[in-house]
């Protein structure tokens, strides 16, 4: 670890210790007392991959401060592109307002130069100030949505069981084998798809036997939320949508955009979170009325 000072104070500046058992289990400690969650079972299983990199500093041997990056392939309309996002940003309370997102931020951005076709981060309300410092500009997002009454009523899926091997290791394949179907859809990151679906989106994943299709979604009153879908072959959203969506369902709400968009409406959304991208880098996203997959943020 490198020692570096900031207002009188000395730090220890550590990135990618996923396998420093001590630094990773404080960072953890950090996350959990931040955002509610732990990153140890996703690297116990193996899933920590080489792209997601946190960079940290540490003080009495605790991460007091981290910006992590997770390098991401997509295909965006047809085209490979290379992304960084930034996330993971979060410091203790204690040591807030002390220019330490700031120093590691500048390491970033310095580790992140020619290295991805863009660069962009999702940030919450109190800190819209802070991205515009480097170089970074507000880039709209738009969300797809239906009203729909015409609801075919398959009897033939099926809930899967995250705790059931075989559910598990049918979802993995699955993913890794799916074709495109979004405007912007992740590529190559199974791990991070697998981070929610064994945590936040645990209980929301259906497999759709006659489509042969495995389908993320939640359902709340007359709405539900279709956040991803996974077809070895391209498939209609409207298709999934009559298969899983019983007689109460009067609304869905996408969290991608699909690669047919006729019988949807868009909105420019307006969310908890505002994307960010690096200036100059975001040529292919404007005028596009397009959003990036919920489940791709890290």
């Amino acid at each position: 670890m490198k020692l570096i000072e900031l207002n009188s104070i000395t730090y220890a500046f550590a990135k990618n210790f996923k396998h420093d058992q001590k630094t990773r289990e404080s960072f953890n400690r950090l996350t959990a007392s931040v955002y509610g969650f732990s990153l140890e079972n996703w690297y116990q299983s193996g899933l920590w991959g080489d792209y997601y990199v946190p960079y940290a500093l540490l003080h009495d041997n605790e991460v007091v401060s981290n910006v992590s990056i997770n390098r991401i392939e997509f295909e965006i309309n047809g085209e490979r592109k290379t992304g960084i996002q930034i996330g993971t940003v979060m410091t203790a309370e204690a040591y807030r307002n002390r220019g330490l997102n700031r120093y590691l931020m500048e390491q970033v951005m310095h580790d992140c130069k020619d290295q991805a076709d863009f660069v962009y981060l999702f940030a919450n309300d109190t800190v819209l100030d802070f991205y515009p410092k480097f170089n970074f500009e507000v880039v709209a997002e738009y969300q797809h949505t239906k009203i729909t009454d015409a609801h075919k009523g398959s009897s033939s899926w099926k809930k899967l069981n995250m705790d059931n091997p075989s559910d598990a290791d049918f979802l993995t394949e699955r993913i890794q084998d799916s074709a495109p179907l979004a405007k912007i859809s992740m590529r190559n990151n199974t791990s991070l798809l697998l981070f929610y679906c064994n945590s936040f989106k645990k209980n929301s994943i259906y497999y759709i036997k006659e489509l042969d299709a495995i389908v993320i979604a939640d359902f709340e009153g007359d709405t539900m939320y279709l956040d991803d879908l996974f077809a070895k072959n391209p498939i209609e959203v409207n298709s999934v949508i009559h298969s899983i969506a019983d007689k109460r369902i009067k609304r869905v709400v996408l969290g991608f955009t699909p690669l047919d968009v006729s019988g949807f409406e868009q909105h420019l959304l307006k969310g908890p979170d505002t994307l960010f991208m690096l200036k100059d880098t975001f040529d292919f996203f404007t005028k596009k009325h397009w959003m990036f997959p919920v489940l791709s943020h890290a």
